[in-house]
């Protein structure tokens, strides 16, 4: 029952992602520095929801009666809507560095907050990895790619606890990500 309630509480933060996306607003704290990394994926999730938009008129177009394209229409429908709303998640939710932590995400699946002090070094690094998914955990690290691509690495002064998307939580002691901008990540955590 816990990964179906985290899994409708990331759909409703998706969907508020779009309110958040249309009044121009962001989650970052006010004395935080947003570190974008949607950059890479907006392209092929915009071809993606074209993609949906051009389904769901042709299911409208198609006779395949009306249950069938009922139901086939509504599923278009909301992978348009999902779509949009996960991009809309990847820009209002960026990754995060403030005096506090270090805050790094995949849209509203995945939220990590590393406290500040725990961080022994931020560095540029730039790495290519084997596996397309997002999320890739393992021997005590944690890697968030973009088109399989990391190119900031946060070495950690002791494990710290990271909980994955359905729930189960793992340690980390290094976390490897993208950010689009990884000179400012680094400028903003030796600045402060």
């Amino acid at each position: 029952m816990g990964a179906i309630r985290r899994l409708l509480r990331h759909e409703a933060a998706l969907f508020s992602s779009i309110g958040l996306l249309l009044s121009g607003r962001k989650d970052v704290p006010p004395d935080g520095v947003a570190l974008p990394y949607a950059g890479p994926q907006r392209p092929m999730i915009i071809v993606f929801f074209a993609v949906a938009l051009v389904e769901a008129g042709a299911f409208m177009l198609a006779d395949i009666g009306a249950v069938g394209g009922t139901i086939l229409l509504v599923a278009e429908i909301y992978t348009a809507a999902w779509l949009l709303a996960y991009l809309a998640t990847s820009i209002t939710r960026p990754h995060t560095l403030s005096p506090r932590e270090l805050r790094v995400r995949v849209a509203a699946m995945f939220d990590l907050r590393i406290p500040r002090a725990d961080i022994a070094s931020l560095t540029r690094r730039k790495e290519t990895h084997p596996s397309a998914r997002t999320l890739v955990w393992g021997d005590e690290e944690l890697v968030l790619a973009q088109n399989m691509e990391t190119n900031v690495v946060a070495v950690l002064r002791r494990p710290v606890p990271a909980t994955r998307p359905l729930g189960r939580t793992e340690t980390v002691r290094v976390v490897k990500f993208f950010v689009e901008d990884p000179a400012l990540a680094v400028r903003a955590f030796d600045d402060a």
